[in-house]
């Protein structure tokens, strides 16, 4: 009976329990995501001896988590060591001077193999800077052309092959708009050097100048800037530039002018040419040779003066008689020392300016000269013809005053000035010779305005 009841009220229970169950809502946790990944390979698996660095991309959904690690101490992660959803992995392989070699990332459950060529070490490239040998701290150049030197830049690496940019002023800032500039100029050995290619001019000046090298790639620093003067370099005239004399030989006078200051020498080429006066001197001055008698047949040397040529032609030998030289000299006494070319009509007074005319003729032989005739033609207001009847007038000189309308200006007009010689020596030979002919220069008169 007892039993009974117990099974009762175990089963009324279970039915309780059952029932009370059949209300409860299922409180189960949903299942994780599946991840996929995708991993793409760098643009190269294989490195030269030198090295380099790439990048892997990895593709994944998102919150999924992967990592990336190296097996090899030559390959370093640089980047992106782990990651969630994509992302990238940026790795450095370091440079080889050993054996071939093979490493590899694991990068999100992925391997990616990278192989290294081996091969000596590779060194940076580097130019210094080149360094000016000449002339340089200063120094006074004699030329007007002078060449740069510097010492080649020192390099390291393999460098290739170099070429210099040279720069040359007057202004040690080296303006963009007051330089003179060489471009490629070839390295040469030990030193690399440029000609300028302009002559300087004449005045006294302090001059810089710098280099700097270049492989195409890379260029090195401008070198240190270099310093160089020049001085007043001197500008000869000589005049006759050509000498005729006779078999029976003589004299005759080569005029120096426009060397300012500067030192002058001359000397003979030819066994047969003398100098006989003036064999050095400065400034304006002249020179006397004296040319010996030919027995033979015609022959040419030449005289050295101021540093440049003068020749000399003498006929052959033809059984006597005489020759006779015809040359002037135009001379502005009031405001030039020495031959020129022209006279200078001013003044700041408005007194008359004298132009002097100066024969330089001579005699090969025995015989001397016995009369001048000259005509001086200029136009000045009205057309000037003077006239010198024959005579032992071996000077003459007119004048004229300065302001004279319609010709005269502030920068003085130039004006022809035609001058014409005739000579005749004691055995009745004559010669003529005439401005702006043969060996004599053309002559003018400058016209200026009174004190300009």
């Amino acid at each position: 009976m007892r039993d009974s009841i117990r099974f009762l009220r175990w089963s009324a229970a279970l039915a309780v329990s059952l029932a009370a169950g059949g209300c409860t809502k299922d409180a189960s946790t949903p299942s994780s995501p599946t991840c996929t990944f995708s991993v793409s390979q760098p643009a190269t698996n294989t490195f030269g001896p030198e090295g380099g660095t790439g990048t892997v991309t990895v593709t994944a959904g998102s919150g999924c988590s992967w990592t990336a690690t190296s097996n090899a101490a030559f390959i370093t992660i640089t980047q992106g060591s782990s990651g969630s959803a994509n992302g990238t992995v940026q790795f450095s392989v370091a440079a080889n001077a050993g054996t071939d070699r093979t490493g590899a990332l694991a990068v999100a459950g992925t391997t990616v193999t990278l192989t290294q060529r081996g091969g000596p070490a590779v060194q940076a490239v580097t130019l210094g800077a080149p360094v000016p040998r000449s002339p340089v701290g200063g120094t006074e150049v004699t030329v007007r052309r002078p060449i740069l030197v510097v010492d080649n830049a020192v390099t390291s690496g393999n460098s290739g092959s170099l070429t210099y940019r040279f720069e040359f002023s007057n202004q040690n800032a080296f303006p963009p708009d007051g330089i003179l500039v060489a471009e490629a100029i070839p390295q040469g050995s030990g030193t690399t050097s440029w000609t300028l290619d302009r002559d300087l001019g004449p005045n006294p000046a302090t001059w810089y100048w710098r280099a700097r090298a270049t492989n195409g790639t890379i260029s090195s620093d401008f070198s240190t800037v270099a310093t160089f003067k020049t001085p007043a370099f001197c500008n000869f005239s000589v005049s006759p530039a050509t000498v005729t004399a006779s078999a029976a030989g003589g004299t005759a006078t080569i005029d120096i002018g426009g060397g300012g200051s500067c030192n002058w020498t001359a000397a003979s080429n030819a066994s047969f040419i003398t100098v006989t006066s003036g064999s050095a001197g400065s400034g304006n001055g002249s020179v006397t040779i004296s040319i010996a008698a030919n027995t033979g047949s015609a022959r040419n040397g030449t005289v050295t003066v101021a540093g440049q040529t003068v020749t000399v032609t003498q006929s052959a030998q033809s059984g006597g008689g005489g020759a006779i030289v015809a040359g002037f000299r135009l001379l502005d006494p009031g405001t030039q020392s020495g031959p020129t070319t022209e006279c200078l009509i001013r003044s700041a007074t408005g007194d008359p300016t004298n132009c002097v005319i100066e024969s330089t003729s001579f005699t090969l032989g025995t015989s001397v000269i016995t009369s001048y005739a000259w005509t001086v033609k200029y136009t000045y207001r009205t057309e000037r013809n003077l006239i010198w009847d024959p005579s032992m007038q071996s000077v003459i000189s007119f004048t004229e005053l300065c302001g004279q309308p319609p010709l005269a200006t502030d920068d003085g007009a130039r004006q022809p000035l035609q001058v014409t010689l005739t000579v005749t020596d004691s055995q009745g030979e004559t010669a003529t010779v005439v401005s702006g002919s043969g060996n004599q220069p053309a002559l003018s008169l400058r016209l200026f305005n009174c004190g300009k």
